[in-house]
């Protein structure tokens, strides 16, 4: 009797473990691979840990639709970073194109992006060094922005004679996610405005879209600057939505994709509570030799010269299983 016991026992020891190994083989064959992205598989794409980048993908589709949330810049990264050999217009670069706007702002505005932006992209800098520069570049913008009638009705009209175009396959992302009902951040150091506008021009500015920017206040018709905290580039994190309840509106969305093209953006995430899965896609455009080692250092996967949303846009057909 007491070997049929142990009969009993060992037989029901090797099922159990026979069971487990059938799981664990399943799991494998349903673990996603890199290479079943064509767009990771390009030249621009570089990636310093595959193994790392495989496991978060791994995450991501773990957790599906339901577990996800999008949190992108604008300004060259939802738009592209150059056109015909040209690079892209800003959102405040779009502004000033409003014909209502007085010339001496347009001529003001320019001196200051040619003074701030070097630094802005320097790659020998540190943030931290940047940092004092970025705000005295927006303090100088803000102080621009005071003292003259623009309705805005205005910043509508301006995109019918500019020629800005959104990354290539920025509309479908924005459409599948909106439909999975994936809520889509986008963080801007630009216009807000300006960055609504331009999504509204391209039919883009969906229900589940939520943009914190640097919105303009106004007095009756009359600019007099920004509304809050200024957001520059390299204060895209939680201490720039210190107002803002929108990432505890999220609770359960712990998995992120991570849109950017500065070292800033890079860090826009930090507000998201008990993040699970982070993956940081970064768009890289000028000075590559000089600032690759960097983003590679703090994006997951960099893209180099890639105007498209190809990347994301089959990372989501996977997690949707579309």
């Amino acid at each position: 009797m007491k070997y049929l016991q142990y009969y009993s026992l060992i037989k029901k020891y090797i099922k159990n473990r026979t069971f487990i190994s059938t799981m664990s083989e399943v799991e494998n064959v349903k673990r996603v691979k890199l290479d079943q992205f064509p767009a990771l598989l390009r030249g621009c794409v570089h990636m310093r840990n595959k193994e790392h980048v495989e496991n978060l993908i791994n995450e991501l589709v773990k957790g599906g639709a339901e577990k996800l949330q999008f949190i992108s810049d604008f300004d060259q990264t939802m738009t592209k970073q150059h056109m015909n050999g040209q690079r892209c217009l800003s959102s405040f670069g779009v502004f000033g194109h409003c014909p209502q706007l007085p010339q001496n702002y347009r001529e003001q505005s320019q001196a200051l992006f040619n003074q701030y932006r070097p630094i802005e992209i320097d790659p020998e800098m540190s943030v931290e060094e940047k940092i004092p520069h970025m705000v005295e570049w927006y303090e100088k913008a803000q102080d621009l922005l005071t003292g003259f009638p623009l309705p805005q009705t205005h910043l509508d009209n301006v995109m019918h004679n500019i020629c800005l175009e959104l990354r290539n396959g920025t509309v479908n992302l924005l459409s599948h996610l909106n439909k999975a009902d994936v809520p889509m951040l986008v963080f801007s150091a630009g216009l807000g405005d300006m960055v609504a506008a331009i999504l509204r021009y391209h039919s883009a500015l969906l229900p589940n879209v939520h943009i914190i920017s640097n919105f303009l206040q106004y007095d009756g018709d009359t600019l007099c600057g920004f509304k809050g905290q200024i957001i520059h580039t390299f204060n895209k994190n939680e201490h720039a939505i210190e107002n803002s309840d929108y990432f505890s509106l999220l609770t359960g969305r712990s998995n992120v994709i991570l849109l950017g093209d500065s070292e800033g953006d890079a860090r826009m995430a930090e507000g998201v509570k008990d993040s699970n899965a982070v993956l940081k896609i970064g768009f890289l455009y000028e000075r590559v030799e000089e600032s690759l080692n960097t983003y590679l250092d703090i994006y997951d996967i960099v893209l180099v010269d890639d105007q498209t949303m190809d990347v994301p846009n089959q990372l989501l057909d996977v997690i949707f299983k579309i």
